[in-house]
């Protein structure tokens, strides 16, 4: 063989090794980002590809950009979204403070829910502020969960902090498939156990302007 058709073999055999490194079609395995233009059960499909989500990438949307990968056999997985520029703030809900006998008013006091959901985790808080024409009304308290609760026959427990004359640590319980929870207090100064909050009967404490109610809880939705 000549030295010209040996230069000639090792040109094409060097051409056949970079386009095996560059080409997906070639080397059989890939990975990329593409943008997400439907969202199965388990799965994302971007354009013709269809992917087979992980269990990481949750709350899928049309319009990620998602980070896709093949395999050899030519089986899609979509790992999950890039991130955006920033995280984005917690979004607010119209939460709603209600009770089992006359309702509360809020008057011009402020009552203020906030959530993140992660696929079926939710995480929540609630500022309720009072003001000086609110009232407390009668029965027991509620205050209404961004999202539906699982019934999964469990009881969430979170945290309810009453910043009055005196603090109170409490109890935030949300039932199985519950759209409002209930907070408990102590049901007196020197009763450490707890009760539902009813302002009508001082529990914890006199509904006074001034006064925070502050809620955190973590629970599994329905949804």
């Amino acid at each position: 063989m000549g030295s010209s058709t040996r230069a000639l073999a090792d040109a094409i055999a060097g051409e056949a090794v970079r386009q095996g490194r560059t080409t997906p079609a070639v080397r059989g395995a890939d990975w990329q980002t593409a943008t997400v233009t439907a969202v199965g059960t388990g799965t994302v499909d971007c354009g013709d590809i269809r992917a087979r989500r992980l269990d990481s990438y949750l709350n899928p949307t049309v319009g990620d950009t998602a980070v896709i990968s093949r395999s050899g056999q030519g089986n899609w997985v979509a790992h999950g979204r890039t991130a955006t520029a920033a995280d984005t703030a917690w979004p607010s809900y119209p939460a709603a403070w209600t009770s089992s006998g006359t309702a509360p008013a809020l008057g011009n006091g402020v009552l203020v829910g906030r959530y993140h959901k992660v696929g079926r985790t939710v995480h929540m808080t609630i500022n309720l502020s009072i003001g000086t024409t609110t009232t407390g009304g009668t029965g027991n308290s509620f205050l209404s969960l961004p999202v539906q609760a699982a019934n999964a026959g469990c009881t969430y427990i979170g945290h309810a902090h009453w910043a009055g004359n005196s603090r109170w640590a409490g109890q935030f319980v949300i039932a199985p498939a519950g759209t409002t929870g209930t907070p408990f207090f102590p049901s007196g100064a020197a009763d450490v156990r707890l009760t539902q909050m009813n302002p009508a009967i001082n529990a914890p404490e006199a509904v006074g302007s001034g006064d925070v109610l502050r809620i955190t809880a973590t629970y599994e939705s329905a949804t």
